[in-house]
């Protein structure tokens, strides 16, 4: 692991113990080692559960501007092979949330030195991937006095050259919905299709369609994704 640059490091640390969402106990731990490293004396810290809120007063404070990161990770096993791969069994940083983190420990590290006239608040969410986090922490009241007036975030895009920022006007991030769908039929023997009803090919036939919605429903012009990304049928191969 290189020492050149000690953000970097803190990405690699953080890559090793990637956590689901509101079990982010071990990366709650290793922020606040490194928060509280720096000086403290323009800073208030709160934290909730595994949230944390760092407020950097300016000299005025007129104005509150928030920097968010999320803190978990996701359940994928990690393969790469890398010497600072996952060390949390079916646990990997897979949507670069390390990376995310030690932005914004880099930026809180830069201005906890160098006082703006404005407040800053940095934001450690938890249980993005899976929960709502930024939802449960709004409702909780948790970021009441903190509320910034202009929040900021950023979302790493490794196909874009280094230096390369990509936004634009309006919704740059899409929102999701998931869906479950069970479909019933009547099992049978793999050999007498005629006496089942095969759900398989229903459900077969269901992905398919499905699919027509983007291209047929939704305007060319806009950006839409319809995936459906695990099927379960059947417990064996000659069962319908």
């Amino acid at each position: 692991m290189t020492q050149e640059n000690p953000f970097i490091q803190m990405r690699r640390e953080l890559h090793l113990i990637p956590e689901i969402g509101l079990e982010e106990y071990k990366t709650h731990a290793y922020l606040m080692s490194k928060i509280k490293e720096l000086p403290q004396e323009n800073l208030e810290i709160k934290t909730w559960e595994t949230a944390i809120v760092v407020r950097v007063k300016g000299s005025i404070g007129e104005k509150t501007i928030g920097w968010r990161t999320d803190i978990d990770g996701l359940p994928v096993i990690e393969e790469t092979g890398l010497d600072f791969q996952s060390t949390h069994e079916g646990r990997m940083h897979a949507c670069g949330h390390d990376m995310h983190m030690s932005i914004a420990l880099g930026l809180l590290t830069y201005f906890s030195s160098h006082q703006t006239i404005d407040d800053l608040v940095f934001m450690f969410q938890p249980a993005e991937e899976n929960v709502s986090g930024a939802k449960i922490i709004y409702d909780s009241g948790f970021l009441e006095d903190y509320m910034p007036d202009e929040i900021y975030a950023l979302h790493v895009k490794p196909d874009l050259p280094v230096g390369t920022l990509g936004t634009k006007v309006g919704t740059l991030f899409a929102g999701t919905c998931a869906i479950d769908v069970e479909f019933r039929g009547v099992s049978g023997h793999a050999a007498y299709p005629h006496e089942s009803n095969d759900m398989i090919v229903a459900a077969s036939q269901f992905i398919n369609q499905i699919q027509t919605i983007i291209s047929r429903s939704v305007n060319p012009m806009e950006g839409a994704v319809i995936t459906l990304g695990t099927m379960h049928a059947g417990t064996a191969g000659n069962i319908i």
